[in-house]
């Protein structure tokens, strides 16, 4: 039913559109460019030293498809220890890269970036993010649909001081759009978390990707954020949803803040091919 529903909005949304003799060309206001920063810094336990990218671009207006990369900016990472790590931009894509800088559990990282006479800063600390232990795959009868179920299990471990641990995973089906979630330990310290994927979609011989990560309580709260501010948006033609406010700290104009987020995580995946089950 659901896709016989979207099927006759389309059509609905055809002859409305096309029935209309008139184009309406809203004035929506503009703004001045801001920075994003898309600091996604993602180490793997097997490597010391992995290539981390970190990706600058300028907001835009709202009917621009073409979103603009920022060119020459001088960008690096300092650990804690005052060390520091030039990213060097690859062939004016605005993709900053470096291979130099090394993994060390439970450190400081501090990100820094010089654009358009504006200093920008970003901080986080690196965690350890536990091994995807097993996955399980079932065929099962849910809403009377005939589904494969998929779930992961990773061990938790407490922190001494007693906060929660925070989780976010990247689950993607034959390279499509990725399937995101986020938890904590509230409720499970020290035990086994069992996650659990489903899509109707799925079938044999389908590849699944899983991205794990533990991530900062401040990383947490922001994707929380942005999916409930995503999932609340409505059409273009609705009030936009609120500004998600990041981690990168403009030093210089305070008032003209980035967008975006720095973090730094060590990733653990894990590779799945469904394969045929006897129906439940």
């Amino acid at each position: 039913m659901k896709k016989a529903y979207l099927l006759y909005s389309i059509i609905i949304s055809y002859f409305l559109l096309t029935s209309c003799e008139k184009v309406i060309d809203l004035d929506l206001p503009t703004a001045p460019a801001r920075l994003v920063v898309e600091g996604n810094i993602d180490f793997t336990p097997e490597n010391i030293n992995d290539t981390l990218k970190i990706k600058l671009s300028l907001t835009t207006d709202y009917y621009n498809s073409n979103i603009p990369v920022v060119n020459n900016a001088i960008v690096w990472v300092e650990r804690e220890n005052g060390t520091t790590y030039t990213f060097h931009e690859m062939n004016n894509t605005g993709v900053y890269i470096s291979t130099e800088v090394p993994k060390e559990i439970n450190k400081k990282y501090k990100l820094h970036i010089e654009y358009d006479n504006d200093v920008y800063e970003a901080n986080e600390i690196l965690l350890s993010t536990p091994v995807i232990t097993e996955l399980k795959q079932t065929r099962e009868k849910l809403i009377n649909e005939d589904l494969y179920v998929l779930r992961y299990y990773f061990q938790d471990t407490p922190k001494e001081d007693g906060t929660l641990n925070y989780y976010y995973s990247k689950i993607e089906r034959n390279n499509d759009r990725p399937y995101l979630s986020v938890i904590s330990n509230e409720h499970s310290k020290g035990n086994q978390i069992e996650k659990l994927y489903i899509d109707k979609d799925t079938k044999v011989d389908d590849e699944i990707n899983i991205s794990s990560y533990q991530i900062s309580r401040n990383y947490y709260n922001y994707l929380k954020q942005l999916t409930s501010n995503t999932n609340s948006a409505g059409g273009p033609f609705q009030v936009p949803p609120g500004q998600v406010k990041g981690n990168v700290k403009n030093l210089t104009s305070p008032d003209k803040q980035a967008f975006g987020y720095f973090r730094i995580t060590e990733k653990q995946t894990y590779k799945h091919k469904i394969f045929e089950q006897p129906k439940p």
